[in-house]
């Protein structure tokens, strides 16, 4: 079965991503289900983006990028060390379930508008052998004024 798995999630990604929930197995999440994203001003120069990760699902820890809206890459991102996994897509890597809260450092021309949309980009896979493409979200975040 895993076999099948491998080879539908291999087609999907040739297939790109309109035609790739075609071949996902019955009882697999949307990515925005599995990989629900929030974040939070935790005060007037970080942001807390966090992911609530379904279970029988997971995040890796090097496939996240965290950009503004227009696409410029924030210079601080914290991301915490994650579980030593290792799976028959990408071998050996950390990776998050449950769980992943991740600090931003905001630039003081983000902060003085008080508001701003993160551009935030994951990719995970499911316990079941399905991987997904890189799954690009957007949030916004209020920030405090001083």
């Amino acid at each position: 079965m895993l076999r099948n798995l491998a080879l539908a999630a291999m087609l999907a990604v040739a297939a790109g991503p309109a035609r790739a929930q075609l071949f996902a197995p019955q009882g697999i999440l949307e990515p925005d289900k599995a990989f629900r994203i929030s974040a939070r001003a935790l005060d007037e120069h970080h942001v807390e983006v966090e992911f609530r990760i379904a279970e029988g699902y997971y995040l890796y820890r090097d496939r996240f990028r965290i950009a503004t809206e227009s696409g410029k890459a924030l210079a601080e991102v914290e991301i915490p060390r994650g579980k030593l996994n290792e799976d028959q897509f990408l071998g050996k890597s950390e990776t998050f379930r449950d769980l992943v809260r991740i600090r931003v450092t905001v630039s003081a021309g983000d902060a003085a508008r008080g508001t701003m949309k993160l551009k935030v980009t994951s990719q995970g896979c499911s316990d079941q052998g399905l991987c997904y493409l890189p799954l690009e979200q957007i949030v916004q975040v209020g920030l405090p004024k001083r």
